[in-house]
């Protein structure tokens, strides 16, 4: 999803400025896509792939399975979008898989390949884990070879010491093509209503702190027990208003069976963006398109990774003083009553996390890739 939503965003940036978009998507993507008012051509059989998780590819004969099974879906979603582009005769490809750009560049196409920043060295250890593989890895390579820019959401000032040399020589060979982008988001904050008008909206307490908790949907950290937590660690905290989205982690007849304090409410699904901007201090488990929004929004978290790359995510803001990271196996209410509390007192943290925002800013966004894919694709067309 979070792969889904930085081409989402560009898309729409795209379609504001009058070009006509379709996006390639199947299964459940469908209805996303759609929801912000972009043309779906459906795929019936989309491949269907999980990407290995560490401790399966530590075993030589699951990762040979696992890395089959990926070239195969590769294969047969090559087939597709070679299929679609012939048919479309698209005037530039915006790529959020790696067989799009070699798609492109095989029918003379311009291509635009987006990516998450990794933010550390255990994301960077995960991401090489899965390029052990020497198939793996030549795809990829091939993939940023072909593609026309390389575009990065995130700054490389918030790296966590990953640099293009520790991603390969070619990376480092590729460094022109490459674009950071800051937040990519389909709705910027600024765009919205004040926090105090989407405190209101959202029914919060003007006179108290607001915090927001996202339960998330790709997390093992997710469910019953962390929701129970989080009810705990609020009920110590009757001078805050509370508002938990849990998503598709717990069933809304689940949710009613949970009783809340009074200063609490529980909801399935919200809009996200506006919850972040319009709370004190958000809670989430170090996703990295929570994480972006944080920053976009100037707001400090507290962050409960479970794995690798949400612990990366979580030290972008603890080593920037906009944000404090609990460990999940000791995590309990009174720690994270008191993390919220210690972020709700201390203004540094709000000032710091305004200063990631400003930082992303200048990047640009989704408004400046798509000038940048404009560019690309007059001057291909140009040229032809």
């Amino acid at each position: 999803m979070g792969q889904t939503m930085r081409v989402v965003a560009i898309a729409k940036a795209l379609q504001r400025r009058g070009h006509e978009i379709k996006f390639l998507a199947g299964d459940k993507l469908i209805p996303v896509i759609r929801r912000f008012g972009i043309d779906v051509i459906e795929i019936d059989d989309m491949p269907q792939h999980e990407y290995p998780l560490s401790d399966q590819l530590d075993d030589p004969r699951c990762r040979k399975e696992l890395l089959a099974k990926m070239q195969q879906v590769m294969g047969r979603l090559r087939e597709i979008e070679t299929e679609a582009a012939v048919r479309e005769k698209p005037d530039l490809l915006l790529c959020g898989t790696i067989s799009g750009p070699q798609v492109g560049q095989e029918l003379g196409i311009p291509s635009l390949l987006t990516f998450l920043q990794p933010h550390g060295t255990k994301t960077l250890a995960l991401f090489t884990e899965r390029l052990k593989d020497s198939k793996a890895k030549s795809e990829l390579a091939g993939s940023l070879a072909a593609a026309s820019l390389i575009i990065l959401e995130g700054m490389p000032e918030i790296s966590g010491g990953v640099t293009m040399a520790s991603l390969g020589a070619n990376a480092v060979e590729l460094q022109d093509q490459i674009h950071f982008s800051g937040p990519l988001l389909t709705e910027y904050p600024d765009e919205m209503p004040s926090r105090e008008v989407l405190r209101e909206k959202h029914g919060a307490a003007a006179d108290k702190p607001l915090v927001y908790v996202t339960i998330g949907g790709g997390s093992a950290l997710i469910g019953e027990q962390f929701l129970q937590i989080v009810l705990e660690a609020l009920k110590m905290l009757p001078q805050l208003t509370g508002i938990i989205a849990t998503g598709i982690a717990i069933s809304p007849e689940k949710i009613k069976s949970f009783n809340p304090p009074g200063n609490t409410k529980v909801r399935g699904f919200v809009p996200g963006t506006e919850l972040i901007k319009a709370s004190d201090v958000t809670i989430f488990h170090g996703g990295s398109s929570t994480l972006m929004n944080c920053i976009a929004c100037g707001t400090p978290a507290v962050v409960i990774p479970s794995m690798g790359e949400q612990e990366d995510n979580g030290d972008v803001l603890a080593h920037n003083g906009a944000g404090i990271v609990l460990e999940k196996e000791t995590l309990t209410a009174s720690l994270l009553a008191e993390a919220i509390q210690k972020i709700v007192g201390d203004s540094r943290y709000r000032r710091q996390a305004l200063r990631l925002k400003a930082l992303g800013e200048k990047y640009g966004g989704a408004v400046a890739v798509a000038f940048l894919a404009e560019k690309i694709a007059a001057r291909e067309a140009v040229r032809q």
